[in-house]
């Protein structure tokens, strides 16, 4: 008999190919299996530490590879250091999450300059320097957060000029952000921090700029990749300056202005340059701010009445802009009942868009974007003939992928008829029974009849993908949200494939998950 001497492909297989198998496995309990099959002695320590870590007895073990969270990490270092210790130079990202408190591990441990660390910090509870530590250098994004004005400008130059691989700063007040800090800190992140590629200001009420130096400086870097503004409004006689600095750079590739009508409607006047040629991602909204319940008297001063810009800026401006633009991500969300029919129909012709999120609007029709892979409508007014051709839309949709609609009968919205629901619904499983890849669908059922259509549509859907499935059924009787429980169960252990699905309902929160 001959002996087989080769080796088995696990000895053969080298610690940098592993790390290149596991940086392919997006899903912690696949890269816990990869490992596990690895005999004892064909891993190095590094490896063979992250083989333990992911094996421990954890609640949040899915939120440990490839990105970890730090509560599941704190958690293992508290149960075994020197394991956590040692597994530490492979984890590649590790997000902090909101942070109010340090945790041990930050202080204890060094990472590798390879790790990057984002964190999202309440400064009324900790500093930055406190909670990160020894992670400090590491921090490649970070949010700070506040109830009342704080020194961020401070904060930059102190403890972030340590952290040369910072990229993204964002500042967020419950109160105005005043002019001398809109200023010191975009000064002191161009002074400190001359890597941050994305900016980012909001305030829960509006805060009105008379000086934009600071921010035209930071523009004209040529990193300057992101800017997002919430609630943050300039004078009339800065708006054209700023408007033309963001048209003609070279370098943002998002914008995000929501709640600063000045600044947008000078944007999209018809006399502004066109949107840049790399600009991918383009997001407009007017409406307060998500977490600010209060009047529109208690979110925007009484004596700056700048009209909002879906209600008196011109739209066919807008429409021509985006058309000759190569967005792939466009956001709308007027807040008001203004139609953007007149901007979604020039939507085909731009081949390069993938997703879109209509918010608060109206539309009277509804073009054949089949180059979409992602959309989303929310709280939206449709008419019969727009709705008829959303449905033949998703009936003959060859990429799209995500779905999120949410027709809602609020204040002045109606909800669509539930025959025109019923068939939306069926044209939607077949939508995912011929789509070739994962999909997420988002709903929010209104009526005990849309709820009894969407039982049967799920009854139909055939996949051999994975679909997860979130849908609010607030307002539906018992007996209909117990059907709708069963049929997500049945179709999660069924051909369907539904990987998870999340039934929310109201005061009872959620009352599903599989």
């Amino acid at each position: 008999m001959t002996t087989d001497n080769r080796p088995t492909p696990w000895l053969l297989l080298a610690s940098p190919i592993a790390l290149q198998i596991l940086d392919y496995l997006d899903d912690s309990f696949d890269a816990c299996a990869f490992l596990q099959a690895a005999p004892d002695g064909s891993l190095d320590d590094a490896l063979d530490a992250l083989r333990t870590l992911l094996a421990m007895d954890l609640d949040s073990l899915d939120e440990l590879w490839p990105r970890a969270d730090i509560a599941p990490l704190d958690e293992a270092y508290r149960h075994d250091p020197s394991v956590v210790a040692r597994a530490l130079p492979l984890i590649k990202k590790i997000d902090l999450g909101f942070c109010r408190n340090s945790s041990s591990i930050c202080h204890a441990t060094a990472l590798p300059p390879t790790t990057a660390v984002s964190a999202y910090i309440d400064l009324d509870d900790i500093s930055v320097r406190t909670l990160l530590g020894k992670w400090l250098p590491n921090l490649v994004d970070l949010k700070v957060v506040s109830q009342n004005e704080r020194n961020v400008a401070r904060i930059v130059q102190n403890d972030l000029s340590a952290c040369h691989g910072l990229r993204a700063l964002t500042l967020a007040q419950h109160a105005k952000i005043t002019q001398g800090t809109f200023t010191d800190v975009l000064s002191a992140v161009v002074a400190q921090c001359p890597y941050v590629e994305r900016i980012g200001f909001e305030s829960t009420k509006l805060s009105l700029m008379s000086n934009g130096k600071a921010l035209l400086a930071w523009l004209t870097r040529s990193h300057a990749h992101r800017l997002e503004l919430h609630h943050i409004d300039f004078h009339d006689e800065l708006c054209d300056e700023l408007a033309t600095a963001l048209l003609t750079s070279t370098s943002l590739e998002t914008i995000v202005l929501s709640g600063g009508p000045s600044l947008t409607r000078a944007m999209f006047s018809p006399s502004s340059p066109p949107l840049p040629q790399q600009l991918r991602h383009l997001t407009i909204f007017d409406y307060l701010h998500e977490y600010d319940s209060s009047s529109y008297a208690m979110a925007y001063d009484w004596d700056y009445r700048a009209p909002v810009f879906f209600l008196h800026g011109a739209l066919g401006a807008l429409a021509a802009k985006i058309a000759a633009s190569r967005l792939e991500t466009l956001e709308l969300g007027p807040h008001y009942p203004t139609n953007l029919t007149s901007v979604v129909n020039i939507l085909p012709s731009l081949k390069t868009l993938t997703k879109l999120r209509l918010q608060e609007t109206q539309l009277t029709a509804f073009p054949p974007l089949r180059q979409l892979l992602h959309l989303e409508m929310t709280r939206m007014y449709v008419t019969d003939e727009a709705f008829a051709s959303l449905t033949t839309l998703l009936g003959s949709s060859p990429d799209l992928v995500h779905l999120d609609l949410d027709f809602d009968g609020r204040t002045f919205w109606s909800l669509p008829p539930d025959d025109d629901v019923e068939t939306m619904l069926r044209a939607m499983a077949h939508w995912l029974s011929h789509r070739g890849a994962d999909c997420n669908v988002r709903l929010n059922i209104k009526t005990d009849a849309s709820a009894t259509a969407l039982v049967a549509a799920l009854a139909q859907t055939r996949s051999s993908h994975e679909i997860t499935f979130s849908i609010g059924a607030y307002g539906i009787s018992l007996d209909v949200k117990e059907q709708l429980v069963a049929a997500l169960a049945s179709s999660a252990s069924s051909q369907s494939h539904v990987s998870s699905s999340s039934l929310y309902t109201s005061g009872l929160g959620l009352i599903n998950e599989s």
